[in-house]
């Protein structure tokens, strides 16, 4: 897999680094409340998400799908704030957490159905995946990231967010088809980056402060 999971080619997958998890420690510490699905669908077109990521969250060539929300509601707010790569951030004035919250509310709202299934995974097994896939080649041999690709280690995607990125990326990644990549296979290497810490957060580290 010699572009490897490229995960942090989507918006989403960049929350493994430093600021973004500083971002996300903060906003956990708030409450979030339940949304509403309905008022998050017209706030969904109305900020132009649409274009992007397509009418029901779907994903295009230009941004990833996050119908299923790939994480938590207190991660895509601090990350609507503060994206990085070509994602442009979305201010309060443009959308308040309440509407990110009912935003969140209507991605689930359009989830399917049926409940994803939750594999266990090896993370031994996913460390020589790791390798034999060619993964580390563009993101390090503990994920920790490179020039050729982001940091996914300690990654805040879910496990099915992870393989249904893998299976229709965006970005220069190719899709890797399950004839390819088996769900187990990427569950065991979805354990292995999970085995890592979280990065330290960006305030516990005096190089970025002076």
């Amino acid at each position: 897999m010699r572009a490897a999971i490229l995960l942090g080619a989507a918006a989403l997958f960049a929350l493994g680094c430093p600021r973004v998890a500083a971002q996300t420690s903060q906003a956990k510490r708030g409450d979030a409340s339940p949304g509403n699905a309905e008022k998050g669908k017209r706030v969904f077109e109305s900020t132009g998400c649409v274009a992007c990521h397509g009418t029901q969250g779907q994903g295009t060539p230009l941004a990833p799908a996050i119908a299923p929300p790939p994480v938590d509601l207190p991660t895509l707010i601090s990350y609507a704030r503060k994206p990085t790569g070509k994602m442009p951030p979305v201010p309060v004035a443009t959308a308040s957490d309440s509407d990110l919250a009912d935003v969140y509310a209507y991605l689930e709202s359009i989830a399917p159905t049926a409940p994803s299934e939750t594999l266990s995974g090896n993370p031994d097994s996913g460390k020589k995946l790791f390798v034999s896939y060619g993964c580390y080649e563009c993101h390090g041999r503990s994920g920790q990231g490179a020039a050729t690709g982001p940091r996914i280690a300690a990654t805040a995607l879910t496990q099915q967010g992870v393989i249904r990125y893998v299976r229709a990326p965006t970005g220069q990644m190719p899709p890797y088809t399950a004839r390819v990549v088996s769900d187990q296979d990427l569950a065991d290497i979805y354990a292995f980056l999970k085995s890592f810490s979280p990065p330290r957060p960006a305030a516990n580290i005096p190089l970025l402060n002076q």
